[in-house]
């Protein structure tokens, strides 16, 4: 893909945690011009000064996917063209990429006559501008922003670096199509006033959302000089009403901009800077417009900025966030705000097809749910685009379906699989098993990798659906390696009724009380297992495999049911027998009733078809456990469920009920119905399909 570029770092950097690079290059004339590049961990480009593009797109661990970026239309008609590209090495492990050594790579072409590239006319300069030593934004993503913006001269001499060339991944096409990055622009305030430090009020304390065990990366807390998440949270504001930009701001005062419904890409601002300053931006999913506060999500949503008297000070966030309300905090100095936007970054919703949607309540879902998709579909399909930005499956069994739904395409699930196709195996997890999100770092712990037995199943599930629904042009054989290794692997733990018994790491069956019931036996686990081997048997046309997958299924069914609703586990008693416990949730009634193929007219499922009716409201829990759904997976597998039933009525109904107070408070859908977590995640895209059927569309479910 390059004719000439080598990959490029700093010379002893590539390794280095947080190191921020600035190649530089110039250029007679642009017209006709196209750029190839890519870099680790991320990029972002400037031409002439205009912001280009954000990347690239993630794949797996030795690999690399190369942009093609037209530069024709940012070109000068007179004089030299600069061309800036920025490279965040961020040198940590994080479950939003693979960790390796940075480079970046890149090559300006007319035709095939190369007139840039990377190893022969990039000069290198580290950061004048980055903080290095900070906080990490979050644990599973990398680390957070400050910027020092004293130094107005990035270029000069003093920053220079000498460039080494690092060993080439291999290089594989975009395969996705390139985001949008159009500018939301805020020209009011909502509020603005003053704070002050107020002692009694708590911080969250924490800067990960995992112990940093394993060497996940940080800096010492001696090294890092501003907490500017912990400095938010120790302030009481007052408010004074909204108004209109240009604001003057000095310390002690802020102005607040309530998006109305969450926005996710880059913040931009512009000012005079009056007074030396410190800026603080700090920014949330959700809160009162009166009342700022950070989500509990475990996330630093702040950046920090270090500004200069007399400078006009124009700066852009280098990584993307998801806010729904920003404030602008100065601690120090006075600042002439004359505007603020945040330039999106989401997949390019004119790929979404237009839909008519009677209901209102419904249109509104709709639109959240083509938000959320947007959101959370850019390079890879991400569980969020806040906390991680990581590609679960499981998740993407769900998103998949509605990328499909939505766009009458799966151009994002083709790179998200292929990615999961590309990993190899290199003594992080058991042979066989695959990640349970990536690209990403694994080993959570010194001891061993973790990984979701459960996860891996509804990768086989996805694949097999993506190859006989979605893509059935693809050769099948490419993912027979994936599917059979996690099926071998699963094959080691049956026990001698022919179940999965004891399965090892983190199992995962939804986050309710029934993921406490995952031993010995796990009933909606042998379903799903059911499932994934009757899917992988019709695919690869395995008559053995299929034969267990009846085998298993029936064993289940007979096993589990107690002449009311399924149970949910057994366990071992010390007479060595399996013993059901009376434990009884009601996603794993859903898990049956989808992959047990039951006969649900016969007379032995009249209660539990009733319980489905009224969302098991009436289910009698005398002597017995019982946990209702969670968000996920359980009340998808409802929906999943009611779409195969036909009860459309009802579908529609639930889906009003759990989605429709999100939208009026975010425009997005949410990870939990509660607030916490993640308020704009990516499964729930899905809803986008439920609606359809529940007003008379044909799905195939």
């Amino acid at each position: 893909m390059f004719k000439q570029a080598i990959p490029v770092f700093a010379t002893g950097k590539e390794n280095e945690m947080n190191y921020t690079l600035l190649l530089r290059a110039t250029c007679a004339e642009l017209r006709g011009c196209k750029l190839y590049i890519t870099a680790a961990s991320f990029y972002r480009l400037f031409v002439n000064g205009r912001f280009v593009a954000f990347g690239p797109a993630r794949t797996a661990g030795g690999y690399a996917r190369v942009d093609e970026l037209a530069l024709g239309r940012y070109g000068k008609k007179m004089g030299e063209n600069e061309i800036v590209i920025e490279v965040a090495g961020y040198g940590c492990k994080s479950l939003s990429t693979v960790k390796q050594p940075s480079f970046a790579v890149a090559e300006l072409r007319r035709g095939e006559e190369v007139l840039l590239c990377t190893g022969r006319d990039f000069e290198g300069y580290v950061s004048a501008h980055r903080v290095q030593c900070v906080d990490r934004y979050s644990h599973q993503r990398h680390f957070g922003e400050v910027w020092d913006l004293h130094e107005q001269s990035p270029f000069d001499a003093q920053y220079r670096v000498t460039l080494s060339p690092i060993a080439p991944p291999s290089f594989l096409p975009r395969v996705v199509p390139y985001p949008t990055y159009e500018v939301e622009k805020c020209t009011e305030f909502s509020s603005q006033g003053h704070f002050r430090y107020h002692a009694p009020k708590v911080f969250y304390p924490y800067r990960y959302s995992a112990s940093n065990a394993g060497g996940w990366g940080h800096f010492a807390e001696e090294e890092v000089q501003t907490h500017p998440y912990r400095w938010v949270q120790n302030q009481k504001m007052t408010h004074n009403g909204c108004g209109k930009l240009p604001i003057s701001l000095s310390a002690g005062e802020f102005v607040l901009f309530d998006m109305k419904r969450i926005h996710v890409g880059f913040f931009e601002w512009v000012g005079k800077v009056i007074e030396d300053c410190e800026l603080v931006l700090a920014f949330t999913e959700f809160c009162s417009p009166r009342a700022f506060s950070f989500t509990n999500m475990n996330v630093q949503n702040v950046i920090e900025y270090r500004l200069s008297a007399g400078s006009e000070a124009k700066a852009q966030s280098f990584e993307p966030y998801s806010a729904r309300l920003v404030c602008l905090m100065v601690r120090k100095g006075t600042l002439r705000l004359s505007s603020f936007a945040m330039r999106l970054f989401e997949h390019d919703r004119a790929r979404i097809l237009t839909a008519k949607v009677k209901d209102p309540a419904l249109r509104r879902i709709r639109a959240a749910a083509e938000t959320t998709f947007a959101h959370n579909a850019v390079d890879i399909y991400s569980d969020c685009p806040s906390r991680e930005r990581a590609g679960w499956l499981c998740d993407s069994f769900f998103t998949g379906r509605a990328e499909y739904f939505l766009t009458g395409k799966s151009t994002v699930e083709d790179a998200f699989l292929e990615n999961y196709r590309l990993y190899r195996y290199n003594g992080d997890l058991p042979k066989g098993a695959l990640p349970m999100c990536y690209p990403a770092d694994i080993r959570w712990t010194e001891e061993g990798g973790k990984w979701i037995p459960q996860w891996n199943m509804w990768y086989v599930l996805e694949v097999c659906e993506y190859l006989t629904r979605r893509r059935p042009d693809v050769d099948k054989e490419i993912f027979r390696d994936s599917v059979y290794g996690v099926l071998n692997l699963l094959a080691k733990y049956e026990n001698t009724d022919g179940l999965l018994q004891n399965l090892p790491s983190w199992n995962f069956v939804e986050w309710s009380t029934a993921n406490e019931w995952v031993q010995d036996v796990n009933y909606p686990t042998n379903f799903l297992y059911a499932g994934i081997l009757k899917a992988a048997g019709a695919l690869y046309k395995d008559e053995e495999m299929l034969q267990k997958a009846a085998h298993v299924r029936t064993k289940t069914a007979q096993m589990s049911f107690d002449g009311e609703v399924f149970i949910d586990n057994a366990v071992k008693g010390a007479d060595g027998v399996l013993h059901n416990t009376r434990n009884a949730s009601e996603a794993g009634q859903y898990y049956a009733m989808l992959f047990g193929e039951l006969d649900l007219s016969d007379a032995r499922y009249q209660k539990l078809m009733q319980y489905v009716e009224d969302s098991f409201a009436s289910f009698e829990k005398a002597d017995r456990e019982f946990v209702p759904v969670n968000a996920f997976i359980g009340l998808y597998l409802r929906l999943w469920l009611l779409m195969r039933l036909g009860k459309r009525e009802l579908l529609g109904q639930d889906l009003k009920d759990f989605f429709g107070g999100m939208v009026a408070a975010t425009g997005t859908l949410w990870e939990y119905k509660q607030h916490k977590g993640s308020y704009d995640h990516g499964f729930a895209s899905f809803a986008a399909l439920a609606i359809a059927f529940a007003e008379g569309a044909e799905i195939e479910v």
